[in-house]
């Protein structure tokens, strides 16, 4: 009997030995088990629920799937929460693990904020009022009243390469910058082409056409805290999930559109 206890022994040490390394390399998220993923305002074919408070049930869209996937490659369980656009960007404590809110890679941004590399590219579109002129040039487009979300990359671009006749209006939310849309407030809203386009899909009658897109070359990214340790398991989970197809299966899934089509303005 008393041989059989050394090799008992050496067994029990090895069982520890494991949860200790198990608990070592469980990645550092908020709460133990858990991925905790930020949403912002529900965007058509990205990420749609129910938004109460700090919480989002029931969230579908590319990037609520697309999020799944890289917390059950790590073992994890996704937990939704809101994050509003305005604060996104901001420096200090996030309260989420990390944020898919088609948020473009910019080196500005990047002082900030981490982020993961691109899950989608897109370029700007051009989505118009019912009553407004269809602009066949960007010099057309100059002359009509703009509009963009605060703190975009539309916004940017309409301030420093467009420069319009009249200053854009801004809004917060996309949500508030459709409605000037829809009342004619704002005869053409710039912003990218995957949601402009996916929002007059859905709510066609609500809308003008989407006049086309102006080419910047953008990719988004989730955004993570700056310094994030989990910035390099969440890159290395997209590229494996890039490689499978399982990205490109997901954006046929949900999007349905062929953005390419899309005319470009110049």
């Amino acid at each position: 009997m008393k041989r059989f206890l050394p090799v008992l022994a050496v067994a029990a040490a090895l069982v520890v030995a494991s949860a200790a390394l198990a608990r070592t390399s469980a990645p550092p998220t908020l709460e133990s088990g858990k991925l905790t993923v930020a949403f912002g305002d529900p965007t058509v074919g990205f990420a749609s629920g129910t938004v109460r408070g700090t919480t989002v049930s029931n969230p579908r869209g590319y990037e609520v799937d697309l999020a799944a996937a890289i917390a059950k490659k790590m073992g994890l369980t996704p937990a939704w929460v809101y994050a509003p656009w305005t604060g996104l960007f901001a420096p200090g404590t996030k309260k989420f693990d990390i944020a898919f809110e088609e948020a473009t890679i910019t080196a500005q941004r990047k002082k900030t904020v981490d982020f993961t590399s691109s899950y989608l590219n897109a370029n700007q579109g051009v989505l118009l009022s019912k009553t407004a002129p269809v602009p066949k040039s960007l010099d057309d487009l100059r002359g009509m009243k703009t509009c963009a979300q605060s703190n975009t990359t539309g916004l940017d671009y309409i301030n420093t390469q467009l420069k319009p006749s009249t200053k854009p209006l801004t809004f917060p939310t996309t949500t508030a910058a459709y409605q000037a849309v829809q009342i004619g407030r704002c005869e053409a809203f710039i912003l990218d082409v995957p949601l402009v386009s996916l929002e007059r899909k859905a709510r066609p009658t609500r809308y003008g056409p989407v006049a086309g897109q102006i080419v910047t070359h953008e990719q988004y990214g989730a955004v993570l805290q700056k310094g994030s340790k989990l910035t390099a398991q969440d890159n290395s989970v997209l590229k494996v999930l890039n490689e499978n197809g399982t990205i490109g299966k997901l954006q046929k899934k949900w999007f349905k559109l062929d953005f390419s089509k899309v005319p470009i303005l110049k």
